[in-house]
């Protein structure tokens, strides 16, 4: 009797310990969401739900702006921006006629912007090639200092080809105007969802693949000299893809070498914006 009762006792604290832990790591989680919650305010969410990307959020990239190796075959056309299945299918096709790709590119610019906060993607590559270049990028909607890449640029995410790896990127210039970046490349699980994400605060830009901390680039040494990143930028999703050399054009990913896989896509599920709250 004395032994089933100590048992009993043992059971019980073991039970009341394991509760105790769980409720720990219950609390410790929402003390979590409530700091998230308490620093930052969601300000725009797309889930691509329906059967377009919606026109209050999103505009065709301007293809008489198409001058940059990864604009110059920007196509506004549906297809090549097709909402449906809840992702948002940003697609680089091949036109046999003129044997040249035709690419899609979506942006929030004189819709919507963000100083300071959190920008979250979230996508996967259902489709891929030599020759292949989609993006999550940011750019200014008004520039503290004019042209690129003075104004300054952030890459939250660029895949060349069928690497099982992206480059997360930031682009400006230095007291005499001369173009530096910084970047970093960060393994990926290629035909699997992964989110992409950056946290822009003064003086201070974090980038994150997966919720894992990857860089940060901050306003020091020559990068301090012309930062230009205190100021709001739109969202741009594309999927540029290189030629098979016909342009003249120097493409980052190198030139189409196959036309099988085409078209190549990049599947967005979802794209979110968090304000820092002050």
């Amino acid at each position: 009797m004395k032994a089933y009762k100590i048992k009993n006792i043992q059971s019980i604290f073991l039970i009341g310990f394991v509760s105790c832990v769980l409720l720990s790591c219950s609390s410790n989680k929402k003390t979590a969401d409530q700091q998230l919650a308490s620093k930052y305010r969601l300000i725009f969410e797309d889930e691509f739900k329906g059967n377009a990307y919606d026109k209050n959020h999103w505009t065709s990239y301007d293809v008489k702006n198409g001058k940059s190796p990864w604009s110059r075959f920007v196509m506004d056309d549906a297809k090549l921006a097709e909402v449906k299945n809840g992702n948002l299918h940003m697609k680089a096709r091949w036109n046999k006629e003129t044997d040249l790709p035709e690419t899609g590119a979506i942006q929030t610019k004189d819709k919507f912007s963000f100083k300071y906060g959190k920008i979250e993607v979230r996508a996967k590559f259902n489709s891929a090639g030599q020759g292949g270049w989609p993006a999550i990028w940011l750019m200014p909607q008004n520039g503290i200092y004019p042209g690129w890449p003075n104004g300054g640029e952030m890459d939250i995410m660029e895949r060349l080809n069928t690497d099982n790896f992206v480059h997360q990127v930031v682009h400006q210039s230095d007291g005499a105007a001369k173009h530096i970046s910084s970047g970093i490349t960060q393994e990926i699980a290629p035909s699997e969802y992964n989110t992409y994400s950056v946290i822009k605060s003064p003086n201070r830009i974090e980038f994150y693949v997966n919720e894992k901390l990857t860089a940060v680039h901050e306003s020091k040494d020559d990068f301090a000299k012309r930062w230009p990143f205190e100021t709001d930028y739109y969202i741009i999703l594309n999927h540029a893809c290189a030629d098979k050399g016909q342009s003249g054009s120097t493409f980052w990913p190198g030139y189409v070498t196959s036309t099988d896989n085409f078209p190549y896509e990049m599947a967005v599920d979802y794209v979110k914006v968090w304000e820092l709250v002050k």
